[in-house]
C-alpha cells in the first residue's frame, strides 16, 4: 500500500474503533435496525418494510443478527459485535475492489467515500461498493463481453435491492463522461454504454418497485416521500454543504487531483489546497455533529462519481496527484471522528446521570430535558464549543438527541435493559419504526421479561397502529 492507502485505512480503523466503543449507530436509524436484530427477527421487524433495499440491509446488519442467535450473545456483546461486523463490510468490499481493479483508483475512491459516510448506516455504503466492483470489471478491456454481461446480471441484481440513488449515480457518470470530450478527454465507449444500460435498468426496476414493493409501514412511506428529492435538489445539497463546510472540503480534496484532466492549471493550487484543508480540519474539530455523516451521502455520490470520471482517462497520473489530497482527506475525517465520539461519550455520561429503573418519559424528569433541536447558526457550524453556557447541555444534547426515536433504544441497552428514557411521538405522519403486528409477534417470542416489557412499550408508542398489543 502507498501512503494514501495507509492513511485512509488508518483513519477508517480509528473511526471504526471509536464508533464501536461509543456504539455510534445507536443515535440514528441504526438504533432501530440493531434493536430489531436483538428483539426478534430482523426481517419481520424492519427489513420487510423496505424489501426493495433488503440485500443491502442484510449484508450490513444480517451477520450480527445471525451471530446473536448462533452464539447466544448478551445485549452488550451483541451491540459490540454488530458494530464490528458493520464496519467490516466496507473493508471487505475495499479488499474485493483491490482484487479486481487494474489500478488502485476504484478502491481508493471507495474507501474515501465510505469513510466519510460510515457513521450513518446508509445502504449506499454497500451499494456503491458493489457498483464500483462492477465498473472495475467492465472497465478492464481484457475481460470478454460475456464476462461483462454475466457481471452485469449478477451484480446488477444485487444493486437493484440496495438503494435507488445508484441509478442517479450511474446517469451522472454517463453525463459527465459525455462532457469529457469538451476538454480533450474521453472514457471508453464500452464503459459508458454499460453504465448507461445498467442505470436505465436500475431506474426501471426502482420505479416498478415503488409500485409493487412499496414500504409497508405507512409512516415510513411518508418519511421517504418527504425526502425523495434529497438526491436531486441543488438547493438542499447546497444547504448541507453550508451547514457542514467540512463536507465541501472533503469533496474538493477528491476533485482537485482531476484539475489537469479539465486543463485547469494554477501555480498556487497546491497552496490553496493546503489552506482549504486546514479550514476543513477546523470544521472537523469544531463543527462535527450527528448530522455530518448523515448529510454526506446526498452530495458524496456525485463528488466521488465526478472524481472517478476525471481520473479514468489517465489513472496513473491521477493517483500520483491524489496522494497528498487523500492523506489530507483521511486526516480531516479522523479528526471529525474523534470530535464526534468525544461528543457521544459526553452524551453517554449525561444519560447515565438520568437513567433510572423502568421506562420513563424524558419530559417528566426533575430537570428540564435539553433536547430542543438546534438551529444551524454560525456558531454551531464553526465553533460548537461556544454555543450556550454549558457545552453538554446546550451543544451536545440538542445535536445528538436530534431524532426523537433513538433515545429509547440507546438508553434501553445503555441501562443493561433495566430501563429506558423516551420521547413521546406526535400524531399524524411522524415516523414510527415498526408495524404493530410484527411487534406483537416479537412479543410472543420475547427472550425474557425485560424484552417483553420493552416490546409492550414499543407497541404502545413506537409502532404503526394496528390490532393487538398497541391497543391494550
Amino acid at each position: 500500500m502507498d501512503r494514501s492507502d495507509k492513511a485512509l485505512v488508518a483513519a477508517f480503523l480509528l473511526a471504526a474503533g471509536l464508533g464501536t466503543w461509543t456504539h455510534c449507530l445507536m443515535h440514528d436509524d441504526g438504533a432501530v435496525i440493531l434493536s430489531s436484530g436483538w428483539l426478534g427477527s430482523l426481517w419481520d421487524l424492519y427489513v420487510s418494510q423496505i424489501a426493495s433495499r433488503a440485500v443491502a440491509v442484510f449484508a450490513m446488519h444480517g451477520p450480527a443478527w445471525l451471530a446473536r442467535a448462533a452464539f447466544d450473545l448478551d445485549a452488550g456483546a451483541y451491540l459490540t459485535v454488530a458494530h464490528v461486523l458493520y464496519f467490516a463490510v466496507p473493508l471487505v468490499l475495499w479488499l474485493m475492489l483491490r482484487a479486481v481493479e487494474r489500478d488502485r483508483l476504484f478502491s481508493r475512491l471507495y474507501l474515501a467515500l465510505a469513510l466519510a459516510m460510515i457513521y450513518f448506516p446508509t445502504e449506499l455504503i454497500f451499494g456503491v461498493g458493489v457498483w464500483l466492483i462492477w465498473l472495475a470489471l467492465v472497465s478492464d478491456s481484457a475481460r470478454p463481453t460475456w464476462g461483462v454481461v454475466l457481471a452485469t446480471l449478477l451484480l446488477g441484481a444485487i444493486m437493484a435491492f440496495s438503494h435507488p440513488a445508484l441509478a442517479l449515480m450511474g446517469l451522472f457518470f454517463v453525463a459527465a463522461g459525455l462532457a469529457l470530450p469538451l476538454f480533450g478527454q474521453r472514457l471508453p465507449t464500452r464503459s459508458l454504454v454499460a453504465v448507461a444500460v445498467l442505470s436505465v435498468a436500475l431506474l426501471a426496476f426502482y420505479l416498478a418497485a415503488a409500485r409493487w414493493l412499496p414500504p409497508t409501514n405507512p409512516t415510513d412511506g411518508a418519511s421517504q416521500e418527504a425526502n425523495r428529492f434529497a438526491y436531486l435538489s441543488p438547493v438542499w445539497m447546497l444547504r448541507t454543504l453550508m451547514y457542514f463546510p467540512m463536507i465541501a472540503v472533503l469533496w474538493f480534496l477528491l476533485l482537485v487531483p482531476g484539475a489537469d484532466t479539465l486543463r485547469l492549471r494554477w501555480r498556487f493550487l497546491p497552496l490553496a489546497t493546503l489552506a482549504i484543508a486546514v479550514f476543513g480540519l477546523w470544521c472537523a474539530a469544531a463543527g462535527t455533529s450527528l448530522k455530518t455523516s448523515t448529510w454526506t451521502r446526498h452530495t458524496g455520490l456525485y463528488a466521488m462519481t465526478l472524481a472517478l470520471v476525471l481520473a479514468l482517462p489517465a489513472p496513473a497520473a491521477w493517483l500520483r496527484r491524489a496522494e497528498r489530497p487523500l492523506i489530507l482527506f483521511a486526516t480531516i475525517v479522523a479528526v471529525s471522528a474523534l470530535s464526534f465520539n468525544i461528543d457521544l461519550w459526553l452524551f453517554g455520561r449525561f444519560i447515565d446521570r438520568e437513567l433510572r429503573p423502568g421506562i420513563v418519559d424524558a419530559a417528566t424528569l426533575p430537570a428540564p430535558w435539553p433536547s430542543q433541536r438546534p438551529e444551524p447558526v454560525a456558531g454551531r457550524i464553526l465553533f460548537k464549543f461556544g454555543v450556550g453556557e454549558e457545552y453538554v447541555r446546550d451543544g451536545v444534547m440538542p445535536s445528538y438527541d436530534w431524532s426523537r426515536i433513538p433515545l429509547a433504544f440507546y438508553t434501553y441497552f445503555r441501562s443493561d435493559r433495566q430501563g429506558a428514557l423516551f420521547h413521546p411521538l406526535g400524531g399524524g405522519a411522524e415516523w414510527r419504526p415498526f408495524e404493530c403486528p410484527a411487534v406483537e409477534r416479537a412479543h410472543a417470542q420475547a427472550r425474557d421479561a425485560q424484552d417483553r416489557q420493552f416490546l409492550e412499550f414499543l407497541a404502545r408508542h413506537y409502532c404503526a397502529r394496528g390490532a393487538g398489543l398497541s391497543d391494550r
